[in-house]
């Protein structure tokens, strides 16, 4: 029997099923330590080139262009290019930089909000951006106002902090494109590359491994069922091996040691540790070409994600699927936070006017199809530990500042910086296939598109897409009954909600 249902009720199932994939756990994949889910309101299209200087660096590139191709037996053909001089090369060169440079800003302002928290008890809020309180200034400020414990550390204890955190963090000398000037900057150490790249193999595995599971508690679909049946042993092997390859090649337990040596000094020497985290955020600002502001380096790691197709899991979502009760807005938090599971009709300058579709959709013939892929992000300036330490408070004797708090604690918490983003979730290859009953759907959702591009719920579903600074086009491709959107998107992030921040130890005698 059909089973007809308006597309925000479809899209909260999907969600639902998305969400347990994403954060539940057992005894093999433990629950996400990351506090819940922030959706774009929109679905944001990331070709995969505005990445590049994650794997490439800020070092200009120039290509040859490729000889044009005559036919056998053709004579001619066109004349050979002109060589270019070492000026004309070096041209091409910084504006490669350049190009490179506005690639990292871009990053760098995304990773940088603040996401809401408004109504989160835990799980889900949907992603809301804070350009007056982005998480570099209200950390400039932090450390700018706070005071520290006096309590100085002897110099073995120094020798050996100093020593740590350079198996953490590198100094690199770069040319400023804009100043033209050599600069100190801070990036992470091979250890934590390796690190980050062995956690982020872990995470898609597991990711896997959670999906298939999920699929098989539902017990709605067979296949899923005799499949986890079959296959659950090699699943979980697979997440071990990918644990244990983290712990022997990815430097987990040595990483984990130095973190909490370092956490562990903090009470004897945050006045240095103070120093050198200011210092830190120093070498990580970045001038933009373009825009002529500043910014700090942020990456994803490890850089070349998008390149491969490592990593990337492929989720599904039927009738099956919705018969489970799968249910976004269920789930402790805020049901979305606002999130319209309807469709949105999006026009220029990254304003959209919301647009509910009242035509129901016949989940007997729908099918969802996409590749995902969780990074996580990357701050080499910014220490959560030193948020967290129970030896800092605002200067007392700023009257702007001696009362605020980072995160008070509280569920919903409210803050400064109440939560972070962690981890980015993107996903690509979207497949809707609504099938014939719902043809009508279909066509008004080609018809949306038509005046600039449609999304559905965080999924962008086709057109083009416009923000203040740049202009990005998905292409979809309408099929028989359904419709295809190439390449990548980012539809949110996995994010950590900090405890009570300030919160100092009474018994500190002396602030500095």
């Amino acid at each position: 029997m059909a089973k007809e249902v308006l597309p925000e009720e479809l899209m909260n199932s999907v969600l639902g099923k998305l969400y347990d994939v994403l954060t539940n756990g057992d005894d093999v994949v433990p629950q996400s330590d990351d506090n819940y889910l922030a959706w774009l309101p929109v679905g944001m299209p990331y070709p995969k080139d505005e990445l590049e200087f994650l794997s490439t660096g800020f070092s200009g590139v120039y290509r040859e262009p490729e000889p044009v191709a005559v036919a056998a037996g053709e004579a001619g053909g066109a004349p050979a290019p002109r060589q270019k001089t070492a000026e004309e090369i070096n041209q091409l060169l910084a504006q490669d930089v350049t190009r490179k440079y506005m690639q990292a800003e871009n990053l760098a302002r995304l990773c940088d909000m603040v996401p809401d928290t408004s109504g989160v008890r835990g799980d889900v809020t949907m992603n809301k951006w804070e350009q007056e309180n982005s998480l570099s200034l209200a950390y400039q400020h932090i450390l700018k106002f706070s005071q520290v414990a006096n309590f100085e550390p002897d110099e073995k204890t120094k020798a050996k902090i100093k020593r740590l955190r350079g198996l953490l963090q590198e100094k690199k000398v770069k040319k400023n494109i804009v100043t033209e000037e050599e600069e100190e900057v801070l990036e992470e150490t091979a250890l934590v590359k390796k690190y980050n790249e062995k956690l982020q193999n872990f995470l898609n595995v597991a990711l896997e491994y959670n999906n298939h599971r999920v699929n098989a508690l539902a017990g709605k679909d067979p296949a899923a069922v005799h499949f986890w049946a079959m296959n659950a042993n090699i699943l979980r092997n697979k997440v071990t091996a990918a644990k244990n390859d983290w712990i022997t090649n990815g430097f987990k337990e040595e990483y984990d040691q130095i973190a909490a040596f370092i956490a562990q000094v903090e009470g004897r020497s945050m006045l240095t540790l103070k120093q050198q985290y200011i210092d830190d955020m120093d070498k990580a600002r970045l001038t933009g070409p373009s825009s002529g502001s500043d910014f700090f380096y942020t990456s994803l790691l490890p850089g070349g994600f998008a390149e491969t197709d490592n990593g990337w899991t492929e989720f599904t979502f039927g009738q099956t699927d919705f018969a489970s009760n799968y249910k976004f807005n269920s789930k402790k938090g805020s049901g979305g936070g606002g999130l319209s599971l309807g469709f949105f009709n999006i026009g220029g300058g990254g304003s959209y006017e919301k647009q509910k579709s009242s035509r129901k959709i016949d989940v007997s013939t729908f099918r969802l199809k996409f590749k995902i892929c969780q990074v996580p992000i990357s701050r080499p300036w910014f220490n959560v530990n030193y948020l967290s330490s129970k030896y800092w408070r605002f200067d007392q004797n700023n009257g702007e500042f001696k009362d605020n708090m980072v995160s008070d604690g509280n569920s919903p918490p409210n803050g400064m910086i109440p939560a972070f983003t962690t981890t980015a979730v993107f996903v690509r290859d979207l497949n809707l296939h609504f099938g014939e009953r719902n043809s009508e759907v279909q066509t008004e959702m080609e018809n949306a598109s038509g005046g600039g591009f449609v999304s559905w719920g965080p999924f962008h579903a086709g057109g083009k897409y416009e923000t203040h600074n740049q202009e990005r086009d998905m292409t979809s491709h309408s099929e028989n009954q359904g419709i295809r959107i190439n390449g990548m998107q980012l539809i949110g992030f996995k994010c950590h909600v900090l405890g009570k921040s300030p919160d100092p130890k009474p018994d500190v005698s002396e602030w500095v």
